[in-house]
């Protein structure tokens, strides 16, 4: 009597330790058959007050389109030379937008800038130049210099990732962070959002790939910040013996105890 008593419960602790927890996969929703989400928007990046911009203008002829690109100059003396001339050398540097939303442009004088994308803002340069004959040729590049989003939490490699391009998702950020960690709750990861109104928080489920790709947090924006909530078993990691409960022998040792208990009792 005694052994098979024990001998069930052992085996139902470990079994119940063995069995995979649901709340680790991705993407539960999507079923063994292909899946089409149509809802999915694009958000490109905008520009917002304090960042900064890179805007570079390209010419056949490099002398019309030097003046409307901000250089950084060194100096440094010329070899064999022993006068006091010097040989500069150029590299660009990037345009602060103001807290109204404005940058000072060369020659074109102050070009709101706020809420466009970095195609718009290169469009409405390039079209200046040309039409009012600046520079009839002109190729306009814009890149943000400091876009970036931050990751915290239950993730592999926590951190500062920087925004290269538009159209970039929250499992592009969390692929550069590794992951996920195995004490990640994947239900409920939040994104928040500065806004004009103040700070915006989403919270997205990991395993529902409909509800993460529908919501506006699913592209990121510049200075998002994604932050992984431990799950239960890490919250306990901060109490003494906190997971003892979900630990097997615990449970054997436990189960061992009663039989014994009920061993003596009944003799």
């Amino acid at each position: 009597m005694r052994k098979s008593i024990f001998v069930v419960i052992a085996l139902a602790m470990v079994l119940a330790s063995c069995s995979a927890p649901k709340q680790v996969a991705y993407f539960q929703d999507v079923s063994g058959k292909d899946t089409l989400i149509t809802n999915l928007t694009l958000q490109p990046l905008k520009v917002q007050p304090g960042e900064k911009l890179m805007i570079v203008v390209h010419s056949s002829v490099p002398e019309l389109a030097v003046r409307f690109n901000l250089p950084i100059v060194g100096y440094r003396l010329g070899a064999g030379n022993t006068s006091q001339s010097y040989n500069s050398t150029y590299a660009t540097m990037s345009y602060t937008v103001s807290p109204e939303g404005t940058i000072d442009f060369p020659v074109l004088g102050v070009i709101k800038v706020e809420g466009m994308t970095r195609s718009e803002v290169a469009e409405y340069v390039k079209n200046r130049l040309v039409d009012e004959k600046h520079c009839t040729d002109a190729i306009v590049n814009v890149e943000l210099s400091n876009a970036y989003v931050n990751v915290m939490g239950e993730v592999n490699r926590p951190g500062r990732y920087e925004l290269t391009q538009d159209n970039v998702t929250i499992l592009d950020i969390l692929s550069q962070s590794s992951d996920l960690n195995v004490l990640g709750l994947r239900q409920n990861v939040m994104v928040g959002r500065k806004t004009p109104e103040g700070t915006q928080v989403y919270k997205l489920d990991m395993t529902n790939m409909q509800q993460l790709m529908s919501s506006p947090a699913y592209m990121m924006q510049q200075g998002d910040l994604v932050y992984v909530e431990p799950n239960k078993v890490r919250k306990r990691q901060a109490t003494v013996n906190g997971n003892n409960l979900l630990n097997t022998s615990f449970w054997i040792s436990i189960a061992s105890l009663i039989v014994s208990i009920v061993s003596v009792v009944t003799r």
